[in-house]
C-alpha cells in the first residue's frame, strides 16, 4: 500500500471511529467514549490535514522552486551532522508518497531538485500543524497526549525534511560537476 493511500485509509478509518466514539458517547455519557473520541479525533487531524495540506502545495508548487534560495541551501554543518546520523544508510528505506517524481530517467537533475524543495516544504509545513494540535489541550485537557502526538508527528515529519535536504544537497553537486563539463563540439559530416 502507497503512503498516500495509507494515509487517505488512516484518515477515513479514524473519522468513522472519531464519529462512532462521539455517538456512544452522547448515548453513554462514559469517559472512555470521549477519550477515544479525542484519540481518534487527534489521529484524524494528524492524517487528514496532512494530506489535504499535501495535495495543496502539490498543485500550488507543481514541483517548481527556485533551488538557490537561501531557504533551500545547504548550511555547513548539515553535511556532518547527515554524516553523523547515518542518512545514507537509511534513507532510501523510508516510504515516498510519489515515486514518479523522483525518477531520473523522466527528469533533469535540476527538476529532481525542485521536487526536494516541494517535499521539505510539505514536511516542514506538517512539523507546524503538529505543533498546532497542542491546541487541542485547549478544550480537551489530556496535554500529555496531545504533547506526545504533537511530538511524535513532528519528528516523524523531520525524519522527511532532513532527506529531502540530503537528497538536495547530493543533487546540487552532481548538477554543479555537470554544468561544469565541458560541451563537446558536434561532429560535422
Amino acid at each position: 500500500m502507497t503512503p498516500l493511500k495509507i494515509m487517505k485509509t488512516v484518515s477515513a478509518a479514524s473519522f468513522i471511529a472519531l464519529a462512532s466514539a462521539l455517538l456512544l458517547y452522547h448515548l453513554t455519557m462514559s469517559d472512555i467514549f470521549r477519550t477515544l473520541a479525542i484519540v481518534f479525533g487527534t489521529i484524524f487531524y494528524h492524517f487528514f490535514v496532512r494530506l489535504v495540506l499535501g495535495i495543496f502545495i502539490d498543485k500550488a508548487k507543481q514541483n517548481r522552486a527556485n533551488i538557490m534560495r537561501s531557504w533551500y541551501r545547504i548550511r555547513p554543518w548539515e553535511r556532518r551532522f547527515y554524516r553523523c546520523i547515518g542518512v545514507r544508510k537509511w534513507k532510501d528505506k523510508m516510504p515516498t508518497s510519489f515515486p514518479e517524481y523522483f525518477n531520473l530517467r523522466k527528469h533533469s537533475l535540476e527538476e529532481l531538485a525542485q521536487v526536494t524543495c516541494q517535499a521539505e516544504i510539505i514536511h516542514e509545513s506538517n512539523v507546524l500543524i503538529s505543533v498546532s494540535a497542542l491546541l487541542g489541550a485547549i478544550p480537551f485537557g489530556m496535554l500529555w497526549f496531545f504533547v506526545l502526538s504533537s511530538l511524535a508527528s513532528g519528528c516523524f515529519d523531520m525524519i522527511f525534511v532532513v532527506m529531502q535536504r540530503y537528497n538536495r544537497s547530493r543533487l546540487i553537486s552532481l548538477l554543479e560537476r555537470q554544468r561544469a563539463l565541458p560541451i563537446p563540439p558536434k561532429k560535422i559530416d
